[in-house]
């Protein structure tokens, strides 16, 4: 059957919706098309850029007639950084937005029938708020037209641009980064133009300079400062911690962190700690948190709380309740119901992050944590008599990473049978297929869905869903 669009060609375009993911959505000829950084609303002359068998992808060309949820962005990075895509929405059309798209992959691709999801709790500060945020270093700076010219073309220092993993846009600041950024980055930048320190280059693999990590205690106000470099040279960075220290008033931690591998990761093979303890302490609800350059944590502080409130609230955990926490991560969630419970078990197969995590125990003074480090996917098939072998979970705490459960892992959990679910999730698309598992099976029944905006100005969007035996 003959496509109704052609690559390359141009056409006028109403936009209908925000799909999930983000893209605008329009129709031409009954033929769906997704449009790039397009807003409901809006009239537009788009050019064809995909076709494929069940929808087409253009870019807008100009805009006929603007959409009435418009806002004019406060970035100057905007349109070409690929972290935020939605300064351009109204903050109360992003929150309506997230909530029809989490509602529609409930109703209809999960095909679960009348839910009940609650709209989305909104986050108090819908700039300033990240407590963490990576730059990447590059040779290759994507410029601007009649943009900051005088920058030299062979360094940047900022985000990667949007749709190009090689280039990045050299930033001033970052307006969803801690108020310390511009600082950061300027002093960062200057120095390593004034000492000739090369960007690195993702496709050959050359460059000193890898990443910039920059962390925030939300309690505290103190400061984590972590370079990311591809070989070995930390005694150069002195003369710019002593730098930073007399422009920042709460630098407490420099680290060095060497990452000799081919991929992207902050993650390295070395550390050295140069300046300070190499990490923070983050306080939330009595509860501390050990905060180091690799640790998982959530990059909302103010929202991380309410989301932590959230799920003991939902969890209602009893004194003789066993709570096993799937994916615990640094124990955050463990701790937070710790209080409550007989006891919690958490399962993570990152060793550092179960080392964090019993640190956390301790620290917290909390006796009925305990932590496990495991495959979980893994875990049912290769070793049963360990699952066995512990007090079986009469709730159970689900967070996995954006892919979700591994199919025999929701077997597992149903196998278990905790009297209530509470199933976290940055991804709802991989929640709603899990969870669509459970209740086919007759297992369960969802009882709430709650999303919470966690990420302003972002297509992603944090869900709770409770769940329970039926």
């Amino acid at each position: 059957m003959e496509k109704p669009v052609k690559k390359h060609q141009e056409s006028e375009l109403s936009i209908e919706e925000l799909a999930y993911g983000g893209k605008g959505l329009a129709h031409l000829d009954n033929f769906v098309i997704f449009v790039e950084n397009a807003l409901p609303g809006q009239r537009i002359n788009a050019r064809i850029t995909k076709v494929k068998p069940g929808f087409g992808e253009a870019k807008i060309l100009n805009i006929i007639r603007q959409s009435p949820e418009y806002t004019q962005p406060p970035c100057p990075y905007f349109d070409h950084c690929g972290g935020c895509l939605h300064q351009q929405l109204n903050y109360p059309a992003q929150l309506y937005y997230l909530h029809k798209q989490v509602s529609d992959l409930y109703h209809h691709f999960g095909g679960l029938g009348a839910v009940p999801v609650l709209p989305p709790i909104p986050a108090e500060k819908i700039f300033r708020y990240r407590n963490k945020m990576e730059f990447a270093f590059s040779d290759q700076r994507w410029l601007i037209d009649g943009f900051e010219n005088h920058k030299p073309r062979d360094f940047a220092l900022g985000l990667r641009a949007a749709g190009n993993f090689w280039k990045a846009i050299d930033l001033n600041d970052c307006l969803i980064a801690p108020e310390e950024t511009a600082v950061v980055l300027a002093t960062v930048r200057e120095f390593a133009l004034t000492n000739h320190l090369s960007a690195h280059n993702q496709k050959q693999h050359t460059g000193f300079l890898r990443h910039l990590v920059l962390r925030k205690s939300h309690s505290s106000g103190e400061l984590l400062i972590n370079i990311v470099t591809n070989r070995d040279n930390p005694v150069i960075f002195h003369p710019l911690i002593t730098e930073l220290s007399s422009q920042l008033n709460h630098l407490g931690s420099f680290v060095n962190t060497v990452a000799r591998g081919w991929s992207g990761t902050t993650i390295g093979d070395k550390q050295h700690l140069l300046y300070g303890k190499g990490y923070f302490l983050e306080k939330l609800d009595g509860l501390s948190f050990k905060i180091s350059p690799a640790s998982f944590f959530q990059t909302n502080t103010n929202m991380a709380q309410k989301l932590y409130r959230l799920v003991r609230e939902l969890a209602g955990v009893e004194k003789n309740d066993t709570v096993w926490d799937l994916y615990s991560g640094t124990g955050s969630i463990a701790l937070y119901l710790a209080q409550d419970a007989k006891e919690v078990i958490g399962f993570e197969i990152i060793r550092a992050a179960v080392a964090d995590a019993r640190f956390n125990a301790e620290l917290n003074h909390i006796a009925n944590a305990r932590f496990v480090e495991a495959d979980l996917d893994k875990l049912s098939r290769e070793n049963p008599e360990m699952l066995s072998a512990l007090p079986a979970p009469d709730v159970l705490i689900i967070d996995p990473p954006r892919s979700g459960m591994h199919p025999r892992l929701v077997d597992t959990v149903a196998q278990l049978a905790p009297k209530k679910v509470i199933y976290v999730s940055c991804n709802p698309a991989t929640q709603v297929r899990d969870i669509r598992s459970l209740v086919e099976r007759k297992s369960y029944a969802i009882e709430q869905i709650q999303p919470l905006d966690m990420f302003p100005h972002t297509p992603h969007i944090e869900v709770v869903a409770k769940l329970f035996r039926t």
